[in-house]
């Protein structure tokens, strides 16, 4: 055999043989992350990001949507004669049946409340009621995450269609669309319908907990989670006269 082509094979050998490994050792390193609970920021492979303490109480339910018109978000939702409260009194009472609608954030606007529908209770509810917002407004996802129960749940819908939406709540109650990269990313594990879940193991936290606690880092991903909007809501709130960051539209 000519020495080039014998000398290429072996060149490709070692690429592939190295590619192999920091494979396994990639791998490794995922397992090792997820048992510690920590995971890995898609814009730095390999660096460990830990989740920083919340100043405030997380809202289990919360509605993202692209618009800056919280006025029409109002109307669409029957909240318009509602009043509006600072954003700390919104988080202060975001387990009230009622709703809060925040000031834009980057081309967001966030909705928090516990008249937001709950999937555990009725899915389907959830499934019509964002529908039906899409149609009106366009891009809205939902999330949901109860850490006590390990419940959890995400949906992103453009224009009335579904692009993706997983809900789980003892089963999986709604999982639809193809499984997005930011999930992969995080590890999140989604079951198919009917599937049980595995036994736990001593020591480590089960697939579900996992999903639980990442639903935050998953609304990072494909828009803007709670924790940093509220930062921002409560930094502008703080610096600016009473009243003036109420409602801009």
């Amino acid at each position: 055999m000519d020495p080039v082509v014998i000398g290429l094979l072996g060149s490709l050998a070692t690429v592939v043989s190295l590619l192999v490994l920091f494979l396994g050792i990639y791998r490794r390193h995922l397992r090792a992350l997820r048992r510690t609970g920590r995971t890995l920021d898609p814009l730095a492979p390999l660096t460990p990001v830990r989740r920083r303490a919340v100043p405030f109480q997380m809202p289990p339910r919360w509605l993202v949507i692209r618009t800056q018109n919280t006025l029409l978000i109002r109307n669409l939702l029957g909240a318009h004669e509602m009043p509006t409260p600072t954003w700390a009194e919104a988080l202060a009472r975001s387990r009230e049946r009622t709703l809060f609608v925040s000031p834009p954030v980057d081309g967001w606007t966030l909705v928090i409340g516990a008249a937001l529908p709950d999937p555990s209770h009725d899915v389907d509810l959830v499934f019509r009621f964002l529908s039906h917002l899409s149609i009106a407004i366009g891009d809205v996802q939902f999330f949901n995450t109860d850490r006590v129960l390990s419940f959890h749940g995400w949906a992103r819908l453009k224009a009335g269609e579904v692009i993706r939406a997983y809900m789980w709540a003892g089963t999986t109650q709604w999982n639809q669309g193809d499984l997005t990269l930011e999930e992969r990313l995080l590890g999140l594990r989604c079951r198919p319908y009917g599937e049980e879940p595995e036994p736990l193991v001593y020591g480590e936290s089960s697939s579900d907990q996992q999903n639980a606690e990442r639903v935050t880092l998953l609304a990072r991903r494909w828009s803007i989670d709670p924790v940093a909007a509220s930062e921002i809501l409560l930094q502008q709130e703080a610096s600016a006269p009473d009243d003036n960051w109420r409602d801009p539209s």
